[in-house]
């Protein structure tokens, strides 16, 4: 593992920026740090480059500390343990894996304002926006809905792959509920849809639970943040203080700082979240579509609980669909995914009642008859009939008519009351 003294050639050409945002070439003293637990006094020079008085081994190249908590890294000669910093107040600290925080003595230097404070924001929810889950209603932000798009995803799988999922979760007695209903999970939905399930059903806390959404609905950039924050997390746990002494060899564009900062404000307010924490740290760098509002919420009201999250994310229909597994069995005229199939039903019905309202040889219409003849035949999370449903959804099920009805019993959503 690279000391901090190691990364002194890197530094040397930023360090002149931590002060005046430029490198010079003359070495000025620019502040003092006066270390009042160990009697030392040490000078900070325009270049980055910091000497104690009288002891000529303490020297070495400061840097931003790359976890925004603080201002400078002094010194990190095991970062993972033991380093010292200039916060934001201008006080020197030493921050111990073991021991925690302590206040050495202070820096008189230019500390500029701290561009994290206030970074978090408390959610709004004054308008009833949200997502009907098994424990209730389960509100969303209002920063985050679009109401001209509430529409998710249909799920729906094929009776042969129901079939296989209870031979699996069948113990030669009885039909193994949570095991059946995590098969069928899979079965029907998508790998983002899979990740966020799997995220909330394998985090420990709120916390984490947060993370690891972090890096599931973002990108590559996110998904590495996640991955140094959940590091992090293992060694240090809820101690954010402890945080920057992961962190002092990363090096980035400040986003990890952002996030970081976010969560820790977040938690002087007693709770965690991942809402609050992707709209703190920027709705647009995250994939937060309604079909991921809708499997997020539901994920997340349910615990990870697999048929509870199925019928929540796949609606009403799907819901009834299951419960027929566990009473009539599979397929044929009265089982569960077979002839009578209730997603498919209600996905008929509104083909017949679009017919109705606008004809039968209407362009829409054909759409979306044929598109459930075709998810019936092979049903799956990226087939397009998927994305058929959930456009023309969010373009005639905001009507209050026949249509609109149907559809918001068909197609996931959620609901939207201005």
């Amino acid at each position: 593992m690279k000391t901090f003294f190691k990364t002194q050639i890197v530094l040397l050409a930023i360090a002149g920026q931590l002060f005046y945002g430029s490198v010079v070439s003359a070495q000025q003293q620019i502040g003092t740090l006066y270390d009042n637990v160990h009697g030392l006094v040490t000078r900070l020079y325009d270049n980055g480059y910091f000497q104690a008085d009288g002891q000529p081994q303490i020297n070495g190249m400061v840097q931003r500390d790359p976890s925004g908590l603080n201002y400078l890294l002094i010194q990190a000669r095991n970062p993972y343990v033991n380093a010292y910093y200039v916060n934001w107040n201008r006080q020197f600290i030493e921050v111990d894996r073991y021991q925690g925080t302590r206040i050495l003595g202070t820096c008189d230097c230019p500390v500029p304002a701290n561009p994290y404070a206030g970074s978090y924001k408390p959610l709004h929810y004054t308008r009833n926006f949200g997502v009907e889950t098994p424990e209730g209603f389960s509100k969303l932000p209002d920063e985050i809905v679009d109401v001209n798009r509430p529409y998710g995803n249909v799920m729906l799988t094929t009776e042969f792959q129901a079939q296989q999922c209870y031979q699996d979760a069948w113990t030669g007695t009885t039909l193994d509920k949570e095991k059946f209903s995590l098969c069928m999970v899979e079965k029907m939905a998508g790998e983002r849809e899979l990740e966020i399930f799997n995220c909330v059903r394998n985090s420990g806390s709120a916390e984490e639970r947060a993370v690891c959404l972090l890096g599931v609905t973002g990108g590559a950039k996110e998904r590495e943040i996640a991955q140094k924050l959940a590091e992090c997390r293992s060694m240090y746990g809820n101690d954010w203080s402890k945080y920057p002494l992961c962190m002092s060899e990363t090096f980035g564009d400040g986003s990890i700082a952002k996030v970081l900062n976010c969560m820790q404000q977040q938690s002087k307010t007693g709770q965690v979240s991942f809402m609050g924490t992707a709209l703190c740290y920027g709705v647009s760098n995250l994939d937060l579509n309604p079909e991921t509002q809708i499997i997020v919420e539901c994920a997340a009201a349910t615990g990870g609980n697999a048929y509870a999250f199925a019928g929540c994310a796949g609606g009403q229909l799907l819901t009834r669909e299951l419960d027929k597994c566990f009473t009539a069995g599979i397929g044929g005229s009265s089982g569960c995914f077979g002839e009578n199939n209730e997603i498919v039903k209600g996905l008929k019905e509104v083909g017949e009642l679009l017919k109705v309202e606008f004809g039968e040889n209407n362009d829409m219409v054909k759409l979306w008859n044929n598109s459930v003849n075709d998810f019936k035949n092979g049903p799956g999370p990226n087939h397009e009939a998927v994305k058929v449903f959930r456009n023309l959804g969010n373009e005639m099920g905001r009507t209050s008519n026949k249509v609109g009805k149907a559809i918001k019993k068909a197609v996931p959503k959620i609901r939207i009351t201005i």
